[in-house]
């Protein structure tokens, strides 16, 4: 289905006029902050990691030996590694235990 969503949006895109793509292309980022504000606001460890990827992405688009990579990759090189260190050092406590049986305390 995300195949079939992705090329249904391609040839929309190529029937619609420039201007709406380019207005559509403003929204997406649009979209993308309404994602990621209201959870910065309200936890700093979110908060932190959101600017930290900024920097790491502006850094990764200057870097020589990185900045030759399409964006794409870089984006994905960076969520990557962001997830993993963010993952190790703020850990999500688990909701069930590990074995599946209820918590006896």
């Amino acid at each position: 289905m995300w195949a079939t969503g992705t090329a249904i949006g391609i040839m929309a895109g190529n029937l619609m006029p420039v201007r709406i793509v380019s207005a559509l292309s403003v929204a997406l980022f649009g979209m993308f902050l309404a994602v990621i504000i209201p959870p910065a606001r309200k936890d700093r460890i979110i908060l932190g990691l959101v600017a930290v990827s900024f920097g790491a992405s502006y850094a990764a688009s200057r870097l020589p030996w990185i900045s030759s990579l399409s964006s794409g990759t870089r984006i994905i090189i960076l969520t990557v590694i962001l997830a993993a260190v963010a993952a190790v050092l703020f850990p999500h406590p688990a909701d069930e235990p590990e074995n599946g049986k209820e918590d006896p305390r």
